[in-house]
């Protein structure tokens, strides 16, 4: 769906409610915006991090590094600092 904008003066831009309901775009919702290849780029944060998590499982999926395991290390280093 492509439609043609105005931009106001003051710099706004209204997106129509069918395209924001395609992308799921809520009203007073958090969105993403950045440029790439000339484009500019809008999507809801929380498809964003979404994505960032699934990247970030993918990543970490073949190691021993996680979130658990970094925070049990801190946990026993508290402990003996704690007995010292």
């Amino acid at each position: 769906m492509a439609s043609v904008l105005r931009i106001a003066e003051t710099g706004r831009l209204n997106i129509p409610m069918q395209i924001r309901n395609l992308v799921g775009l809520e009203r007073g919702g958090q969105v993403s915006v950045w440029v790439e290849d000339g484009e500019i780029r809008v999507r809801p944060v929380r498809d964003v991090m979404a994505a960032l998590q699934a990247e970030a499982a993918d990543l970490f999926a073949n190691t021993n590094e996680s979130v658990d395991l970094f925070l049990a290390e801190r946990r026993e280093e508290a402990e003996r600092e704690e007995q010292s």
